[in-house]
């Protein structure tokens, strides 16, 4: 009885955090809001490297312009299981997916993309569904990048 009532809270909590991939009004809010069954996590100059199981949204970088630009971005996104996604956050809360990969979608090498960069604060959050295995790598000049988990 008590391994049933655990199983459904669990539950409850995958299919709660599951409903924010789809959903950019979730995704766009300021809180985090995400279960992570692995976190390993490192961030140095400039990167930030990840091998995470995620459902839900976590904020991974921050960037505060004067003014709207266009900034580079290298990144590799591999997906064991589940599915995964980047997007960036406008200060205006508009929601722009920069790539997405499903299950079993492994990178061979990074690739690079342009963030149109609006003035204000910019965020970019990686989005996992039905507990995503990520191996992800990001590389940006500009702003701060910040980890998931605890």
């Amino acid at each position: 009885m008590v391994s049933m009532i655990i199983s459904l809270f669990i539950g409850c909590g995958n299919n709660s955090m599951d409903s924010i991939y789809d959903d950019n009004s979730k995704i766009a809010n300021e809180s985090d809001r995400f279960g992570l069954d692995k976190s390993n996590e490192t961030i140095e100059t400039e990167s930030y490297k990840g091998d995470v199981e995620l459902s839900g949204s976590g904020t991974v970088w921050r960037y505060k312009s004067n003014e709207d630009f266009d900034l580079e971005m290298t990144y590799n996104l591999s997906v064991n299981s589940g599915k995964a996604k980047i997007v960036l956050i406008s200060p205006d809360g508009t929601v722009v997916t920069l790539v997405e990969n499903t299950e079993k979608a492994i990178m061979e090498g990074e690739t690079s993309i342009t963030l149109p960069i609006k003035k204000g604060d910019n965020r970019i959050k990686i989005i996992g569904y039905k507990k995503a295995d990520i191996d992800i790598k990001l590389h940006i000049d500009e702003g701060t990048f910040e980890i998931m988990g605890f």
